[in-house]
C-alpha cells in the first residue's frame, strides 16, 4: 500500500475513531468515579454495588450488543442508497423494547439476591442499588441506539462530547448524594444509585434533543425487515460480547478462589489491558460504519484499504503498546498498587499480557470488519471458540493440574485470542475475495 493511500485512509478512520475514543475513555472514567466516590464513603458500600454492578451489567452487555447492530445494518443501507434517516423512529423504538424486556428481567432477578449466599453486610445495599439503578435501562439503550445510529451515519462528535462531560456531573452527583449537601441529606449507596440514574438520564435526553431533526423524517414502514435485520445482526454480536464479559469474570471469581492476592493483582490487568484496548477498540468501531458503507455500495477497493490501514495501524501501535508493557512494567503497576507480592506476580506474566494486547488488537480489527460486512454469526462462533473451548478450560488445567495459577489463566487467554486472531483473519480474507468475484461479476 502506497503510503499517501495509507494516510488519506488513516486520516479518515481517525476523524471516526477519536471521538468514539473520548466516549470510551469518558465511560470508563464514570465507571471509576462511581467506585472512587464509593470506595470514599465505606467499604461496604463498594462491595455493595461492585456486586450489583456485575449484575447489573450481566443482563445490560447483551442488550447493548443488540443495539450495537445499528450501525453495521444502517451502514450498508446507507452504501445501498436506501433512505435510512426515515428509521430513525424505528430504532427509538427497538431500544426501548429492549429496554421493557431487560427491566422485567432484571425486577424478576432481585428476589434471588437474597439467596446466593452474599455477606449479610451488603445484601441489601445490593438491592437498594440494583432496583434503583434498573430504570435506568430505558436511558442506557436509549443513548446506545442514538449513538449507534449516528455512527452509522458518521455522527460521532456530538454524543461522545456529551460522554466526557458526563464524567464531571456524575462525579459531582455522587458526592451531593452519598455524602450530602445543603438540604440534600447523606443517602450512601442509595445515592450513588440515584446519581447514576440522573446522568444516564441526562446522557440520554441530550443526545434525544440532538436528533430531534431525524425525528420528522421519521417513518414507520418497513418495520419488519429493519427489526429483522437488526436482531439477525445484533444476537451474534450480544453473544460475542456476553462470552467475553463472562469470560473474564468467570477468571477473576476462579482465581480469588486461591488467594486473594491473585485476583487483585488480575484486576489491576485487566484495567491496563482495558485502557490500551481503548484505541483497537475505536478504530475497530470506525471500520465497521466505513467497511459497512463499502459493503452497501459493493466498493471492494475501499473494504481493503480501510482495513488494510487499521491493521498497519494496530501493529505499529501494539509494538509501541508492548514495548511499554515489557520496559515500564513495574511503573506501570504501580500505579495501581504498591503491594510487593501483587507487583511481582504483575511483573512476572506482563510478557504474557503483552502476547495477549497483541492478539486482541489484531482481532479486534478483524471483528470490526467482520461486523461492516454483516458476518455477526462467525464472530459469534470465534468468541465461543476462544474463550469456552480454549481460554478457560487451558486456564483450569494450567490452575489444578500444574498449579500455575495466574499465569496459567492470561496463558490460556492469550492463546485463545491469538486462536481467535488467526480464525477472524482467515475468514475475513476468505470473504474478501468471494466479495471480489460476486461484486466483479455484478457489474457484468
Amino acid at each position: 500500500m502506497k503510503f499517501s493511500l495509507f494516510k488519506k485512509y488513516l486520516k479518515e478512520l481517525l476523524l471516526l475513531a477519536l471521538p468514539i475514543l473520548a466516549g470510551n475513555i469518558g465511560q470508563m472514567l464514570i465507571n471509576i468515579g462511581d467506585v472512587y466516590v464509593a470506595g470514599h464513603f465505606s467499604t461496604t458500600t463498594l462491595a455493595a454495588i461492585s456486586v450489583a454492578s456485575a449484575i447489573f451489567m450481566t443482563f445490560i452487555i447483551p442488550g447493548i450488543g443488540l443495539c450495537a447492530a445499528v450501525t453495521p445494518v444502517l451502514s450498508n443501507y446507507r452504501g445501498e442508497r436506501k433512505p435510512v434517516k426515515k428509521l430513525f423512529g424505528v430504532t427509538i423504538l427497538f431500544s426501548q423494547v429492549l429496554a421493557i424486556l431487560f427491566f422485567v428481567l432484571l425486577w424478576l432477578t432481585i428476589p434471588f439476591i437474597y439467596k446466593i449466599g452474599l455477606t449479610p453486610s451488603i445484601i441489601q445495599d445490593t438491592v437498594d442499588y440494583l432496583k434503583i439503578s434498573t430504570f435506568s435501562v430505558f436511558a442506557i439503550f436509549l443513548y446506545s441506539a442514538l449513538k449507534e445510529f449516528l455512527q452509522s451515519h458518521e455522527i460521532v462528535l456530538f454524543p461522545n462530547i456529551m460522554m466526557g462531560i458526563c464524567v464531571f456531573i456524575n462525579v459531582a452527583l455522587n458526592f451531593i448524594f452519598t455524602f450530602g449537601y445543603g438540604f440534600i441529606p447523606s443517602m450512601g449507596t442509595i445515592g450513588l444509585a440515584i446519581a447514576s440514574l440522573t446522568v444516564r438520564t441526562l446522557l440520554a435526553a441530550a443526545v434525544f434533543i440532538y436528533c430531534m431533526g431525524f425525528l420528522k423524517r421519521s417513518k414507520f414502514d418497513n418495520i419488519k425487515r429493519y427489526a429483522k435485520d437488526l436482531i439477525i445482526i445484533g444476537l451474534p454480536i450480544a453473544g460475542a460480547m456476553f462470552i467475553e464479559f463472562l469470560g473474564f469474570n468467570f477468571v477473576a471469581v476462579i482465581v480469588g478462589k486461591f488467594d486473594p492476592i491473585y485476583a487483585a493483582c488480575h484486576n489491576i490487568i485487566i484495567s491496563i489491558t482495558s485502557l490500551t484496548y481503548m484505541i483497537p477498540f475505536s478504530i475497530s468501531s470506525a471500520l465497521s460504519v466505513k467497511v459497512g458503507y463499502a459493503n452497501g455500495s459493493k466498493n471492494i477497493a475501499d473494504i481493503k484499504n480501510y482495513t488494510l490501514t487499521s491493521f498497519i495501524f494496530i501493529m505499529f501501535y501494539a509494538i509501541i503498546t508492548v514495548a511499554m508493557y515489557l520496559i515500564f512494567k513495574e511503573p506501570v503497576l504501580r500505579i495501581f498498587s504498591n503491594d510487593p507480592d501483587v507487583i511481582k506476580i504483575g511483573v512476572s506474566i506482563m510478557i504474557i499480557v503483552a502476547g495477549f494486547v497483541t492478539f486482541d488488537g489484531i482481532q479486534g480489527i478483524c471483528v470490526g470488519a467482520l461486523r461492516g460486512l454483516k458476518q455477526t454469526v462467525q464472530i459469534l462462533i470465534i468468541m465461543f471458540l476462544s474463550y469456552a473451548l480454549i481460554s478457560i478450560p487451558t486456564g483450569l488445567i494450567l490452575a489444578y493440574k500444574f498449579n500455575i495459577i495466574l499465569e496459567g489463566f492470561w496463558l490460556g487467554l492469550a492463546f485463545g485470542i491469538f486462536v481467535a486472531a488467526i480464525i477472524s483473519g482467515g475468514i475475513l480474507i476468505r470473504k474478501y475475495f468471494y466479495l471480489k468475484k460476486e461484486f466483479i461479476t455484478d457489474r457484468l
